[in-house]
C-alpha cells in the first residue's frame, strides 16, 4: 500500500514536470525545478520500463499509463529541437560566421582565451561576464582579427567583429539589465547585433528581473526592421516558459530549432578544480546560452565547442552554440519578426541580393 502511494505520489508529478506548457511553470519553484527536465524525462522512462519487471504483477495499468503520457510530453519537448526545418535546407546567400561566448571572470585566463578565439575564428562575436579590463586584453591579442570592437558601459559584455560596427549603445530598455545594441555592416548589408546576459534565476527577485529582461528584449525586437541577432547567456533553458514567450513575443527563432538542444552550462575542463557544487552542476547539461535570430535567416550548423577555462561551452551556428553558423536569407522585404543563440554561420539571401552579391565580389 505504502509502495502504491509513493509510486503514484512520483508518477504524479513526473507528468506535472513534463508539461511545460502549464501555468505552474510561470512560478520560480518550478523554473528551478525544470532545469533538471532531461532526467526527470529519464527517470520517466526508467520507472516506466521497471514497472514491466515481474515483481510489479499485476500490470499497474493505470500508473503506467499516467507514466507514457508523461513520457510523451518529455518526447514531445525534447524531441521538436530535433526535427529539421525546411528553410534550413535552402541554398545560396552570404555567409557570415556568429559566436557568444560567456567566461566567468573568476575563471579568465586572457592567454586560453586567446588561443580559444583563434582556432575558432568567426565573424562577429559577443563576450559575456568578463571585466573590461580582460576583454581589453584579449582584444590586444587579436585585434588583426576583429578590428572593429564595442564594450558595453554596463552589463560585462563586449562585441568584436570583423565588419564595421557602425552604431553602438548600452541600454537597459526601462529594466534593470543592461544589453549591448550594435549596427554591424556586413559588405553593404546591416545587421542588428544585440549580446545580453540577464539575471540567474537564483533567487526570486532575480527571476523577476530576468523576466523583465527577456520581456524589454522581446518588444525590441518586434520595432526592428532589418535582420536581427540577439545572443547571449539568458540563463534560461529551451522548455522553460519564458523561453516560449520570448519566441512567441518577439517573432525571433531559436537557432537550435532544427539542429539539437545542444546544452552550454555546466562544463569544465579536465585541468581545474572543482567544488562539491561544481560537481553537481556538472549533471546538469543544460541549453542557458542561446542565439535568436529573424525568421529570413537559414541556420546552416550549430555546433557546442569545448568550454576551456569557462563553465559555459562556446555556441557556433552554421558552422559551430556557444559557437555557430547560420545563413541569413535577406528579403526585398525583411519581417520584423526574427531569432538567434551563442555562434552561428548567416546567409543572405534573395535572387536580387544574390546577383547584387556577385557584381559586388567580382568587382
Amino acid at each position: 500500500m505504502l509502495t502504491s502511494i509513493w509510486l503514484w505520489l512520483i508518477a504524479l508529478t513526473l507528468l506535472l514536470i513534463s508539461f511545460t506548457p502549464g501555468a505552474w511553470y510561470k512560478l520560480w519553484f518550478f523554473e528551478i525545478l525544470g532545469a533538471g527536465y532531461l532526467w526527470f524525462a529519464a527517470l520517466t522512462l526508467i520507472l516506466l520500463l521497471a514497472l514491466f519487471l515481474p515483481r510489479f504483477r499485476p500490470r499497474r495499468w493505470k500508473l503506467m499509463i499516467t507514466l507514457a503520457v508523461g513520457l510523451g510530453f518529455y518526447a514531445s519537448t525534447i524531441g521538436t529541437w530535433y526535427v529539421p526545418r525546411w528553410r534550413d535546407a535552402r541554398t545560396g546567400g552570404l555567409p557570415l560566421t556568429v559566436m557568444t561566448y560567456n567566461v566567468n571572470y573568476q575563471l579568465w585566463e586572457t592567454s586560453a582565451v586567446t588561443n580559444l578565439v583563434r582556432a575558432n575564428p568567426v565573424d562577429i562575436f559577443g563576450l559575456v561576464e568578463p571585466f573590461k579590463e580582460q576583454a581589453a586584453e584579449l582584444l590586444d591579442n587579436v585585434q588583426e582579427l576583429y578590428p572593429y570592437y564595442y564594450r558595453a558601459t554596463g552589463g560585462g559584455l563586449s562585441l568584436f567583429s570583423r565588419y564595421p560596427i557602425t552604431e553602438a549603445t548600452t541600454d537597459n530598455l526601462g529594466t534593470r539589465h543592461h544589453s549591448l545594441f550594435a549596427s554591424v555592416n556586413v559588405k553593404g548589408y546591416p545587421i542588428r547585433v544585440v549580446v545580453a546576459h540577464p539575471l540567474a534565476p537564483i533567487s526570486i527577485a532575480n527571476f523577476i528581473n530576468r523576466n523583465q529582461a527577456m520581456a524589454a528584449l522581446a518588444t525590441y525586437a518586434t520595432q526592428q526592421s532589418i535582420t536581427t541577432v540577439i545572443m547571449g547567456d539568458f540563463n534560461l533553458t529551451s522548455w522553460s516558459i519564458y523561453f516560449r514567450n520570448f519566441i512567441i513575443n518577439s517573432g525571433l527563432r531559436s537557432v537550435n530549432l532544427g539542429h539539437g538542444l545542444n546544452p552550454t552550462w555546466f562544463y569544465a575542463d579536465g585541468a581545474r578544480s572543482l567544488s562539491h557544487l561544481d560537481h553537481w552542476q556538472q549533471a546538469l547539461k543544460i541549453p542557458i546560452d542561446h542565439i535568436f535570430v529573424s525568421k529570413n535567416v537559414r541556420v546552416d550548423q550549430v555546433i557546442t565547442l569545448p568550454s576551456g577555462v569557462s563553465d559555459h561551452r562556446k555556441f557556433w551556428v552554421g558552422n559551430p552554440a556557444v559557437l555557430g553558423w547560420l545563413y541569413v536569407r535577406i528579403k526585398k522585404t525583411v519581417s520584423k519578426t526574427k531569432w538567434a543563440d551563442s555562434t552561428l554561420k548567416t546567409r543572405l539571401f534573395n535572387r536580387g541580393m544574390q546577383r547584387w552579391l556577385k557584381q559586388k565580389l567580382k568587382s
